[in-house]
This record gives C-alpha cells, structure tokens and sequence, in this order.
C-alpha cells in the first residue's frame, strides 16, 4: 500500500519504486521478459496435470478387412463408434490412412464399446475394460460383409 501511494503522488517516487520491484525480482524487467519469449517464441498453455493425466486413457487400432489373399487390408474411411456404458454417450471417428484411428481422453473408471461400420460391412463389438490399466489401448477391428 505504502508503494502504491508513493506512484500515486510523485513521478520520481513512482520511478524509485518501479526500479525496486525489478530489482527485487517482484516485477519482471522488460529485458527479461524478451529474452523468455525469444528462448519460448511459442505461446504454450499448460498441459494436463499429473492427475488427469492418470484419470485418461487414449484407444487407438485400426480397421481391417480379409483381402482376397487372406491378408488383412486397412479400410480408410471407416465409421468407428465408442459408446460410454455409463452414460450411453456415442462419440464417433473416421478411419485415416490404412484405417488407423485414434480416440483420446478416455475416462480409467469407465467401460466402453467400439466396433466400426462402412458400406454395410460391420465388426464385431470389443470392449474397452476400466481394469485394462495401459495409458494406450490398442484394438482391431475386422469388418464382416454385409449380407
């Protein structure tokens, strides 16, 4: 309070003050402030803590059908649906390349259910444990044809 009154009242008091909340490391002075954003030049928010970061889990796989040669081939743009047992909540991707996916930020507590669907084709349901303890879950899904 007693420094704010001084700024208040008196252009060298306001300066002397200035001067000693730089000097005392309070205030960061401008030529620090630009030597951080040059060795930071991006701006970075925080990341997920420690404790979300244990909370979440991510899945990851890819979609596949038998190819003529009893080889498995990636189905790029295949529909992947995760449904939330809980709360019944349906969250949907597409397949990339080669039919890989990715679903991140999946609760630990919850079980969930994926299977996949393109052009009438349809896999199997897999479930996706909350005792499955990895960070990333890794899934195949096999597409059976359509009748």
């Amino acid at each position: 309070m007693h420094i704010i009154r001084k700024i208040e009242f008196a252009g060298v008091a306001w300066a002397f003050a200035i001067a000693l909340l730089v000097s005392s490391g309070f205030v960061a002075s401008p030529t620090a402030l630009a030597a951080q954003n040059r060795e930071t030049p991006n701006v970075t928010f925080p990341g997920p803590s420690k404790r979300e970061q244990q909370v979440m889990k991510n899945l990851s796989g890819q979609v596949v059908q038998a190819a003529p040669n009893d080889q498995k081939q990636g189905v790029a743009q295949a529909v992947v649906h995760l449904k939330n047992k809980k709360t019944s909540e349906v969250r949907t991707r597409i397949a990339g390349a080669e039919g890989r996916f990715v679903i991140r930020g999946l609760d630990r507590d919850t079980d969930y259910e994926v299977h996949a669907e393109f052009q009438g084709g349809v896999s199997d349901k897999k479930t996706v444990s909350s005792f499955d303890d990895r960070d990333e879950v890794l899934v195949t899904l096999e597409l059976k044809p359509a009748n």
